[in-house]
């Protein structure tokens, strides 16, 4: 999994004109994975009625987002099946938002159910 942090300064980039070029860039890729066979998912994600659970007393309680308690948040993930870490690497490295917050790459553990 490829998760694409953001924080304000990546925000205001792209609401300064970058976005566009950011979008065309993000439609380029998810096409040229989609067409090696490598992508699973991908999506940005909404930051405008984000909650964040925790527990208060052993209840569950919501606050709101985007984040805990940093200055970053997850903009955006691609889920992709790939030979090697390299690979993954490679994909990561191509994005834009590496210029202003991380892109950090995880493996996903277990598989979910297929019954």
């Amino acid at each position: 999994m490829i998760l694409i942090h953001s924080n304000e300064t990546a925000e205001r980039a792209w609401a300064d004109g970058e976005s566009d070029d950011l979008g065309a860039a993000h439609g380029a890729l998810f096409a040229e994975l989609a067409a090696s066979g490598e992508l699973v998912d991908g999506n940005e994600l909404a930051t405008d009625d984000v909650a964040v659970i925790g527990r208060h007393n052993g209840e569950p309680i919501a606050t709101r987002g985007p984040s805990t308690e940093g200055t970053e948040w997850i903009g955006g993930y691609y889920i992709v099946d790939v030979a090697d870490r390299e690979r993954a690497v490679e994909i990561a490295g191509r994005l834009a938002e590496t210029t202003y917050s991380p892109i950090e790459i995880r493996r996903i553990m277990h598989a979910p159910p297929t019954d």
